[in-house]
C-alpha cells in the first residue's frame, strides 16, 4: 500500500495535470480577491461573506455540472463520489476530534470559556459554501494537479509542502499569539494543510474535509481570535 505522495506501481499510468481546473483555479481565486476587494473598499455595496461564498460555490457548482457532463469520471478524480470506505469516515472523525480539541485548548489558553451557543452550529452551517470551495480548489484541483509534478511523489513530501505554505500563507493574520509576532492561524493552519493532503491523498475524498473545515472556522473565530 503506497503513502500520501508515493510513487505509483510502475505499471500505473501517471497522473497528468488538468489545465482546465487549474484554469478554473486561478479564476475562483481572481473572482474571490475580487469580492473581498470590493467589500472593503466599496462597503456601499453590501458584498458581505455571505454573497462572497455563496458566489465561489455556485461558481463551482456550475463549473463541475459543466465538465462532469462530458467527463463524468472527473467526479471521481475531484474525491465527489467517490466512496466514503470506513477507513475514510473514521480518519475523518479522528481528524475532526483532533481539531476541535486543539482549538478548545488554545481557546482555553486564550481565556474565557468554551461557550456553544446555538448560533454556532448555524453559522457551521452557513459556513460550508465557503469551506466547500476551498477544499475542491485546494485538494481536488490542487493537490491532484501538484501530485502529478515528480518533486512531490515520494511520501510525505506533499503534505509537508501544503501545511508549510498554509502556515506561511496566514502570516499576515492579525490574531497573535499574545507577546510574540507570530500569529495564532500560522501555527493551527500548518498541521491543518498536513492532515488535510495526507487525508486526501489517502483518500480522495473531499466530503468530510469540508465537513471539518465548517466545524472549525466557526470555533476558531469565537474560541480564539475574538479573546486574542
Amino acid at each position: 500500500m503506497t503513502g500520501p505522495g508515493q510513487d505509483r506501481p510502475s505499471g500505473a499510468e501517471a497522473p497528468r495535470i488538468d489545465r482546465l481546473d487549474v484554469g478554473f483555479a486561478v479564476l475562483l481565486g481572481a473572482v474571490f480577491v475580487a469580492l473581498k476587494a470590493a467589500q472593503r473598499f466599496f462597503p456601499a455595496l453590501h458584498i458581505g461573506l455571505t454573497l462572497t461564498n455563496e458566489a465561489a460555490s455556485l461558481l463551482v457548482l456550475g463549473y463541475i455540472l459543466a465538465r462532469a457532463r462530458r467527463a463524468p469520471e472527473k467526479l471521481d478524480a475531484w474525491g465527489l463520489t467517490t466512496p466514503l470506505t470506513p477507513g475514510a469516515l473514521v480518519s475523518g472523525f479522528v481528524l475532526l476530534v483532533v481539531a476541535v480539541a486543539a482549538l478548545a485548548g488554545l481557546g482555553l489558553r486564550a481565556g474565557g470559556g468554551l461557550d456553544f451557543p446555538p448560533h454556532y452550529a448555524t453559522e457551521m452551517v452557513e459556513y460550508i459554501p465557503g469551506a466547500f470551495p476551498q477544499q475542491f480548489a485546494l485538494c481536488s484541483v490542487g493537490l491532484v494537479s501538484l501530485s502529478a509534478l515528480p518533486v512531490f511523489r515520494g511520501a510525505w513530501r506533499l503534505p509537508l509542502a501544503v501545511g508549510l505554505a498554509f502556515s506561511l500563507a496566514h502570516f499576515w493574520t492579525p490574531a497573535r499569539i499574545p507577546g510574540t509576532l507570530i500569529p495564532v492561524q500560522m501555527v493551527l493552519t500548518f498541521p491543518a494543510g498536513f492532515f488535510a493532503a495526507a487525508y486526501f491523498l489517502r483518500h480522495r475524498t473531499i466530503l468530510p474535509l469540508t465537513l471539518i473545515h465548517a466545524v472549525s472556522y466557526p470555533l476558531l473565530h469565537h474560541w480564539i481570535e475574538t479573546r486574542l
